[in-house]
């Protein structure tokens, strides 16, 4: 059995390290606070803002890890309630807990501002993503958009998998990376400025090629004749082309988050540099398989779930409203201390809330097996 094969069967420690990666990304973007005057914190503030990628690699990351699993165990018994199980006892304790607390347990024992819970319900509904770029949010949670993408997805992915199996996922998740791309180009067009700009950026039809593109990486690593091909091949070579990749695709969006540019190409082509640094990530002479299995990082990954979801609130709440006790503009030390502090704050609360909270919910996945091998989500 060749490495590929072997990673695909185990837990490889390195995609944790990659999810650490991806909420480090998204910590610097969310705890950007420069004020740019001159060009070295211009510089600095574009750096820093690009780490809204990481929400790009989440999407690819998740992508390829549960379409895995649903490759692995599509015939099994009780394969879609299995699935759902699992994914409902990861994701719903933590973000309706967060829920519970912020608009039933808050409002009781302290005065709220004007205006907080009157979106709420897309939030519990899971479709905050398509009210957002109409006003239709809460302020605390700007980024719990990609959970509901996420969630969306998943709700039809695991059916389409069953009823298309490895040739399938190939052949609708290259229509729907197509579809992503069109959807963009019509979103812009049919709502001119920022809205549509953001609507672009949020709906889950204009966000599904990452999660497609690491579905089908999961498919494709799942052929034998690509195994033997990526086996004959020094992992670094995949590592080059993924980097390569990664910064075409932010020249190419000219580093902006809600650019036309980047909505049309540089989405798609950031993800396809994210799915080539997983295909390096399973061949085990790679640089990446090394470095991005550092315990350390290791640790981000594990605890990256809950970090995403306490980061703003965390930074709205108490960051913001200290940073603006300061008499000057934060510069570029300023906002790296204090985007290392808050970090720290963030990975204490995550740990804390796998430790002592969804770790309860977690046990009982073991009721709902599924294929042994499969990487865990």
């Amino acid at each position: 059995m060749n490495q590929i094969a072997k990673a695909l069967r185990a837990h490889v420690p390195a995609l944790d390290g990659l999810r650490g990666i991806a909420i480090l990304l998204v910590l610097a973007h969310g705890f950007d606070v420069i004020a740019t005057d001159g060009t070295a914190s211009a510089v600095a503030d574009l750096f820093l803002n690009s780490g809204w990628i990481g929400v790009q690699l989440f999407f690819v990351l998740s992508g390829f890890l549960i379409t895995g699993i649903l490759l692995d165990t599509s015939g099994t018994p009780g394969y879609y309630r299995n699935f759902m199980a699992r994914r409902i006892l990861r994701i719903f304790p933590l973000y309706y807990g967060v829920l519970i607390v912020a608009f039933v347990v808050i409002p009781l024992l302290v005065s709220v501002p004007p205006g907080h819970g009157e979106n709420q319900i897309w939030l519990w509904l899971y479709v905050e993503n398509f009210t957002a770029p109409f006003g239709g949010s809460e302020a605390l949670f700007p980024h719990f958009w990609s959970l509901c993408v996420e969630e969306q997805f998943y709700l039809l992915w695991p059916l389409l998998v069953w009823l298309g199996g490895r040739r399938g996922v190939l052949a609708i998740g290259a229509v729907l990376v197509a579809l992503a791309v069109v959807a963009r180009v019509w979103v812009r067009h049919r709502y001119p400025g920022d809205v549509g700009a953001d609507a672009a950026y949020v709906f889950t039809f204009c966000r599904m090629d990452a999660l497609a593109i690491g579905a089908m990486t999961a498919a494709l690593l799942r052929d034998s004749r690509v195994q033997e091909w990526l086996q004959r091949r020094n992992g670094m070579r995949m590592e080059i082309v993924a980097v390569v990749a990664l910064i075409g695709g932010c020249l190419i969006g000219k580093f902006q988050r809600t650019g036309a540019s980047m909505q049309w190409l540089g989405y798609t082509i950031i993800a396809l540099g994210f799915a080539g640094m997983i295909v390096a990530i399973l061949q085990s002479s790679s640089f990446s398989s090394r470095l991005l299995a550092w315990r350390p990082l290791r640790s981000v990954g594990t605890y990256s779930y809950a970090m995403y979801v306490f980061y703003a609130p965390l930074h709205l709440l108490i960051g913001l409203p200290l940073l603006g006790r300061l008499p000057f503009s934060p510069g570029i030390l300023v906002t790296l201390i204090y985007t290392l502090i808050m970090t720290a704050l963030t990975y204490a609360l995550g740990a804390l809330s796998y430790h002592l909270y969804e770790r309860r919910f977690l046990v009982l996945k073991s009721r709902f097996s599924r294929h042994a091998g499969a990487q865990p989500s």
